[in-house]
């Protein structure tokens, strides 16, 4: 068995080890509108916080389909779990690849690159930060909080720094009232006028082009957009297989129509239904493995995949990310009327799927980028 066969097995039986805390307060996250504190208390008895880190840094320095697998059996679980523990472990993994060993020794790590409205003016020593950021998944555990500025007078992302600072000189605002993903308490945060010194900074252009200052084999050195791809595609895989099982369970006894006397499982329509979404969850999982796989034979051969790969990665992270709303979607039908009701888990997966389905990171643009590449375009990037 491989050291990272190993490493998988470890951390899904962690996994596995935090299911029932995670089953018995997922209604609370909910409610709370970030995790509940029982399961950021069980997490962090495990390595799933760190486990994409380099080993300097403590973590595991998991490679792409061991993140992809991660991410989807938290998610299997609660949506809201797989995309916080995921984003967490991710942003400090992040964090921990480009700046400097001696400062990456820090902990939970979310945040955002986006610069949106948002400064990094140059000063003796470092920078002042200006700005407010959205969707701050897993802020409320955080330790240290990466941000995204622009150097005045410069353009993205040339001009773009990346700044990580303590979650106490960050403010955040309380506005994640939202449809699905509600447990991952994904607020806007803002800083005002705060110094950070420039060993706490890096250039999004490192990360770009993948070049790591912490971690011989890590998977930032796959590139950026590529390097989040196993994320986003683990969670809606994760997602969509809890929506198979779930219609598959309910099916055995649920009968639907006015004179139905027959339980769904015994409906030929349902039965073509449930076999083609079955296919399709196949199907969106084998190209998740194979497009992650070539990335990391690259990285594995001291290569940072070339610009062409990395597009064509995130594109396959976004055909992955629609074929799990559609299967979620067909589950959500097939089971009628009460899967609208809070106690049916196939509504949160829904919701779940569907906001998953709005990052920008799997959105349409991926699809453009992809093809420039094919049409030999001069000006296509894998990002943007």
């Amino acid at each position: 068995m491989s050291n990272f066969a190993m490493l998988r097995d470890e951390l899904l039986a962690e996994i596995e080890a935090i299911a029932p805390v995670v089953r018995e307060y997922a209604s609370q996250s909910e409610q709370l509108g970030r995790l509940a504190e029982p399961i950021i208390k069980a997490a962090r008895q495990t390595s799933l916080l760190r486990f994409i880190c380099a080993h300097e840094l403590g973590g595991c320095e998991a490679d792409p389909l061991t993140v992809m697998e991660v991410c989807e059996a938290l998610s299997r679980i609660d949506g809201s779990v797989g995309w916080t523990l995921g984003i967490i472990a991710n942003a400090t993994a992040f964090a921990g690849a480009f700046l400097p060993a001696e400062s990456a020794r820090h902990r939970q790590t979310p945040g955002a690159v986006q610069p949106r409205n948002s400064t990094a003016e140059p000063v003796d020593g470092g920078y002042l930060v200006n700005g407010r950021w959205s969707f701050g998944s897993g802020i409320h555990f955080a330790d240290w909080v990466v941000a995204g500025a622009l150097v005045p007078g410069q353009s993205p992302p040339a001009g773009l720094r990346v700044a990580v600072l303590p979650r106490e000189e960050v403010t955040v605002h309380d506005n994640w009232q939202v449809a699905g993903l509600r447990g991952t308490g994904s607020c806007d945060y803002s800083i005002d006028n705060v110094f950070v010194p420039d060993n706490m900074t890096f250039s999004m252009i490192d990360a770009i082009h993948g070049n790591v200052v912490t971690g011989e084999k890590v998977m930032l050195r796959l590139g950026f957009p590529a390097f989040f791809t196993a994320f986003h595609v683990g969670v809606p895989l994760g997602i969509a297989r809890r929506a198979l099982d779930e219609i598959t369970t309910q099916a055995i006894s649920k009968s639907r129509g006015i004179t139905a006397t027959t339980p769904l499982a015994a409906q030929p329509q349902f039965q073509a239904t449930l076999g083609k979404i079955e296919v399709q969850f196949k199907a969106a999982r084998a190209l998740a493995m194979q497009a992650l796989s070539r990335g990391w034979a690259e990285v594995c051969t001291g290569r940072t995949p070339p610009a062409i790969l990395q597009a064509e990665i995130r594109t396959s992270g976004t055909y992955i990310d629609e074929l799990g709303q559609q299967i979620t979607t067909e589950a959500f039908q097939a089971a009628g009327g009460s899967a609208l009701f809070d106690s049916n888990p196939l509504q949160r997966c829904l919701r779940d799927a569907q906001a998953a389905g709005q990052h920008f990171a799997v959105s349409r643009s991926a699809y453009r980028n992809f093809g420039m590449f094919k049409l030999g375009q001069p000006d296509a990037q894998p990002y943007g």
